[in-house]
Order: structure tokens, then C-alpha cells, then sequence
């Protein structure tokens, strides 16, 4: 299984070029056999070494530590391709199989980033069905080429009051596009940077859920206040470079318990208006640290620049949830998160819950009665290429398709229903198991995609 898992990964391209960026697939860090590293001893001497001199210690932290390595060395490479360097790097994800292990991962990106770029960090679940790789990381960066005409990378201060939790940078600048990291409750303008617990730990104006009964503000206090607190947190952020929430593109939501959702949603509706960003929520096994409930990432860009926001909507009736179908500046898309659901927004379990111009594909993409997975599937291809058409353009815009499930090795099933419908164009991919892909009961697979639909068409660098 293992195998065949890593050869349908590789038919998938490392690096896709697309306007100014370079967008990365989820890199793993594996030795030249394509298996994952175990050791120290497996990267040649490279990154920072070993963290002890003790056998015991060196043989529980040299997976990550050695992994981590050898996934900052293939950026290194795969940048070098293009005359950049790992200071390209605009932001990744880092997905965790055990965030415990975290400091590990974090003495190493300190051995390899002087000006870190934004990061999101969250552990997930299984990353190839033999369970051996502990990290993967996919990336956005700058094409050096492209730095000329729209401005350097520039690390810029976000809200000055509140340092980093780690060794990453809050917001990232690239011409008129802000890439901020992940973003979570816990107060780091105060001493101890302590967590934001419940209602009395947040200004009076972010109580509104409140209702001054103990079990209803037990229950829903502490998501809602820590939610509120991370979009103020953002929105600081965002002024302190100059922008707003009301330029806010896209928002990827970590929640650590999907039940948490409905309280979230509310929340999350008193930040935006009419036209609010492309949104994807999924639940994953751990975020951020301290006992947090909710990691947030958005990406906005700067008013007053020649790039405008531009938003496409989902009809009234179709829209799942307080979110646009997709926003657009400059050429760069964000597309929200895309379920496996039927006409009626449940889960699809059944060809007859496709479009019917999408029932044959589901049928020949497996066995003649497809399984649930088959199914939502070719419902997540479908969805995103009818927004891709509303936008004038098709999957060969893709440049960038996250792909969530709650079974890695239902990949297997995927991953040829995805190959029929790209064709031979491929977008950069990542492939992360996490407990529930989407906020809709019985979804068993989602997917957020970045798409360019700029003048130029994208370009695969490197296979």
C-alpha cells in the first residue's frame, strides 16, 4: 500500500508556477527510496544535528527532527530552481502527525530561517497509510523574478504588542497581498501569554453570546471567546500593516471539536458584512497549544493598491454557511472549503445525489455501484469546477488543491478520480487525514483550492 501510495503522490507535480508565485505541494521528508526518514543519521550531516547526546532522546525526537531536515532541504532545492531561497518562502503549513513534537520541528526551521516566513501549525492525523511520516509542509512563495515588479517579500509588524508564539513571522508581505500566520487565542501582550478561557477574559463588546446561565456560557464561553479573540487579534494585525478585515480574501479555520461550529459561525458573522471572505473550516487533532479550541489564517491584501478585491457568490439558497464561493485580487483566487454534498447541501452518499453531467464520471471512475467516497469525490470536482466556470476559466486554473480526508488510505480512491479529472494538467497537492473534513455531518472528504486567473496560464517547475 505504501508503495502505491507515494507513486500516486508523485504523479503529482512538486512546484507549479502561476504569476508571481510558486506554489508547493505537501513536501514529506523521506530518504532516496521515497520511504520517510527515521534518523538523524539519514540527512548527511545536514540541519542542525542531533538535539542530545543520549541514544534514548535522539531516537524518540530523530523522526521529526530528521524529517523536518530533509523537508527544508528539498525546498531548499526546488527554490534553488527557481534562483530563489528559502527567504522566498511567503508561508506554509505545517502538518503535525504528534504536536508534542513541535520544539523539535522548531529548532530546525531556527537553524534554516533568519526572517521566517507566516505559518500555520496543527496537528492532523495520518499522512501515507504506513503511519511513519510525522511531517508535512506545503508553501506559497515569491518567484525571484517576479520580486522586480512586485516588490520584495517584506516582513512586516502585524500589532506590535503581541509577539509571535514561535518562530514565524505574523504577517507577510508580497506587493499588495498580506499572508498572516495562523492565529490563535492566547494573549501574548500579556506576561505569561496566558489563554483566553471564557467570556471574563474578553472586552465587555465581545460578550454577546452571553446569556448569564452557567451551563449554556460553560458550553459555549469559552469557543466564542476565544473566537472573538483571534479575529480581534487579526484585525490588529491587519491595521498594524495597514489593512482591514473588510480586504480579508480567504480564512482557513482549525477547530479542535466540529461541534464548536455553530458557535464559531456566530461569531464569525459579526466580523463580516455583505461580502465576507472565502472560508474553509475543517476539524483537525490539535491546534496552536495551551488548551486552545480554534487556529485562524487569513490572507488579505493592502487597499489603496491596484489589486481589488473582487468576490464571486454562491446563490442565496446554496450558501452553506456565512461565506463567498470565492474572492479574487489581482489573479490569485481563493475558492471556499468544497464538501461531497448532494442538491439538497446533505452529504452525498449516491450517483443520483450528482449533477447528472457528473453521474458518469463517478460511475467510471470505480466499480459499477461507487462507495461513498467515489461519490463525494466527483461532488468536490464538480462544485469546483462550476465555480471555476463562473469565473470564466476551468480546473487547468488550479494551482493549489488541498484535499481533506478521514481515511488517508481512502486516497487510493481519490487520487484516480482526480487524475481523469485534471487531466494531464495537475495542480500543486496536499493530501491531509483529519477526524471530520467538514462542518456537515457524514462528509467523509472536502477540498480548498487557490486558483490563477490572471493572464497567464500556470506552469508545472518541477514533476
Amino acid at each position: 500500500m505504501s508503495k502505491r501510495f507515494f507513486a500516486a503522490l508523485a504523479r503529482w507535480p512538486a512546484c507549479v508556477a502561476a504569476g508571481p508565485f510558486l506554489f508547493f505541494s505537501g513536501q514529506m521528508g523521506l530518504r532516496a527510496r521515497g520511504q520517510p526518514c527515521t534518523g538523524f543519521g539519514e540527512v548527511g550531516g545536514r540541519g542542525p544535528g542531533a538535539g542530545s547526546e543520549f541514544d534514548w532522546l535522539n531516537r524518540m525526537e530523530g523522526p521529526v527532527g530528521a524529517q523536518a531536515i530533509a523537508i527544508y532541504e528539498r525546498y531548499r532545492e526546488l527554490l534553488a530552481a527557481e534562483e530563489g531561497e528559502l527567504a522566498s518562502l511567503l508561508r506554509y503549513h505545517i502538518y503535525q502527525r504528534d504536536k508534542r513534537f513541535f520544539p523539535v520541528f522548531d529548532r530546525v526551521r531556527r537553524h534554516y530561517e533568519a526572517a521566517p516566513p507566516s505559518s500555520t501549525a496543527v496537528g492532523v492525523g495520518r499522512f501515507e497509510p504506513a503511519d511513519q511520516a510525522r511531517l508535512c509542509i506545503d508553501a506559497i512563495a515569491l518567484r525571484p523574478a517576479a520580486a522586480r515588479a512586485l516588490g520584495a517579500r517584506t516582513v512586516l509588524g502585524g500589532s506590535g504588542k503581541h509577539a509571535a508564539a514561535a518562530h514565524f513571522s505574523h504577517v507577510i508581505g508580497a506587493g499588495s497581498y498580506l499572508f498572516l500566520a495562523g492565529q490563535i487565542p492566547v494573549d501574548t501582550s500579556q506576561p505569561g501569554a496566558p489563554l483566553i478561557r471564557n467570556y471574563e477574559d474578553i472586552p465587555q463588546e465581545g460578550r454577546f453570546l452571553r446569556v448569564g446561565r452557567s451551563h449554556e456560557d460553560a458550553r459555549n464561553g469559552p469557543i466564542a471567546a476565544q473566537t472573538w479573540f483571534t479575529y480581534d487579534l487579526i484585525r490588529k494585525h491587519l491595521e498594524g500593516a495597514g489593512s482591514a478585515l473588510d480586504q480579508v480574501l480567504n480564512l482557513i479555520v482549525y477547530l479542535q471539536d466540529m461541534r464548536d461550529f455553530p458557535t464559531f459561525h456566530r461569531v464569525h458573522e459579526r466580523f463580516f458584512g455583505a461580502s465576507p471572505p472565502a472560508l474553509t473550516v475543517v476539524e483537525v487533532g490539535e491546534v496552536g497549544h495551551k488548551g486552545t479550541l480554534i487556529e485562524i489564517e487569513p490572507t488579505a491584501i493592502l487597499p489603496g493598491r491596484s489589486a481589488r478585491r473582487r468576490v464571486f457568490e454562491a446563490p442565496r439558497e446554496a450558501r452553506a454557511a456565512h461565506l463567498s464561493a470565492a474572492v479574487e485580487s489581482a489573479g490569485l483566487a481563493f475558492l471556499s472549503g468544497i464538501a461531497g454534498v448532494a442538491a439538497d447541501g446533505g452529504a452525498a452518499t449516491a450517483v443520483n445525489d450528482l449533477p447528472a453531467a457528473w453521474r458518469r464520471y463517478a460511475r467510471t471512475s470505480r466499480a459499477r455501484r461507487p462507495d461513498e467516497i467515489t461519490v463525494q469525490t466527483a461532488a468536490v470536482v464538480a462544485q469546483l469546477d462550476e465555480r471555476l466556470r463562473q469565473m470564466g476559466r476551468n480546473l487547468s486554473r488550479v494551482v493549489h488543491l488541498t484535499v481533506y480526508v478521514d481515511d488517508i488510505g481512502e486516497f487510493m480512491t481519490v487520487a484516480p478520480m482526480l487524475e481523469q479529472a485534471f487531466g494531464k494538467w495537475r495542480p500543486a497537492l496536499a493530501v491531509i487525514e483529519v477526524p471530520q473534513p467538514s462542518p456537515l455531518a457524514g462528509v467523509r472528504v472536502s477540498g480548498t483550492a487557490i486558483a490563477w486567473i490572471g493572464d497567464n496560464e500556470p506552469a508545472v517547475l518541477a514533476g
